[in-house]
């Protein structure tokens, strides 16, 4: 219970830290969710889960729920497809072991653009690079921060347009599981399956391709959404039994004004999600 007797309303469960392409360390994600008053958090770093413990320990000084998560990147015809996992087992062998490879894939990549950086004129040192990416999963904002360190950009939107994003020369595409294969990962290291930011991918039916596939929810609650389209993922939820998550999906405040707690997901969303992990470890859901 909080000194000031303010019940505790809301849940944020979708954000990144230093252990992949955030900004804020994990103390810094505790401190600033303590501020918003937050019942709990996930922490749902990109193909890797080295934070949770620290996350969980520090934030059970403040009362400050946390729900194992991971943000696990799958590619469907050249489409990114993000996959969501929860309450999924730490010690899971098969989950450590595709994590990582996952993470060496993103590390050779990384020294892929890097050298093509380097052939085009732009000096760029790859330990650099390794600085900001604090030694876990590295991606491009990575890059971006050391483009901006070494004053090659004056911002990580100016990184993105000429040197990172897509579009650019420099981009090379990453190797990546199937969206099932994610999900079947998920699955069988005990945890929840949910779509990432579903809108994102702007194709509905894709997305209920996708909840075939095996998904246990869809990500409802997210920054900046249209209401229609927030009632039409309701509806998915509804048709097909699935949760509905959310969260703001931070990365912390050098990329944009999208912060923790900014994104007012309900804290019966996290009880919703309990039930299905208890009804899971009671018995095994079949996968697509």
């Amino acid at each position: 219970m909080l000194s000031d007797g303010k019940k505790k309303n809301y849940v944020d469960l979708h954000l990144h830290s230093t252990y992949s392409d955030g900004t804020f360390t994990i103390k810094e994600i505790v401190e600033y969710a303590s501020t918003k008053k937050l019942a709990a958090v996930a922490l749902t770093d990109h193909d890797c889960i080295s934070g949770i413990r620290e996350i969980t320990e520090l934030a059970a000084r403040i009362d400050l729920e946390v729900v194992p998560g991971v943000e696990i990147s799958s590619m469907y015809e050249n489409i990114d497809v993000h996959v969501l996992g929860y309450y999924f087992d730490l010690d899971n062998a098969n989950l450590i072991s595709k994590l990582e490879e996952l993470r060496q894939i993103r590390f050779e990549r990384a020294k892929k653009i890097v050298d093509r950086l380097n052939s085009r004129g732009i000096a760029l040192r790859f330990e650099r690079v390794l600085e900001f990416s604090k030694g876990f999963s590295i991606g491009r904002p990575h890059i971006a921060a050391a483009l901006l360190a070494e004053e090659y950009v004056s911002s990580y939107s100016e990184a993105f347009d000429k040197f990172v994003g897509n579009h650019t020369e420099f981009y090379i595409p990453v190797q990546k599981l199937t969206p099932h294969g994610a999900i079947q990962l998920i699955r069988e290291a005990g945890g929840l399956a949910v779509l990432a930011h579903p809108a994102v991918l702007d194709d509905d039916n894709l997305v209920e391709s996708l909840i075939k596939d095996g998904l246990d929810g869809l990500e409802v609650y997210y920054p900046k959404l249209p209401f229609k389209t927030f009632r039409a993922y309701r509806q998915l939820c509804h048709k097909y039994n699935l949760l509905e998550t959310g969260g703001s999906d931070c990365h912390g405040p050098y990329f944009d004004e999208i912060l923790i707690g900014s994104v007012h997901v309900p804290c019966g969303v996290l009880e919703k999600m309990k039930k299905r992990k208890s009804a899971l470890a009671q018995t095994t859901l079949p996968l697509a």
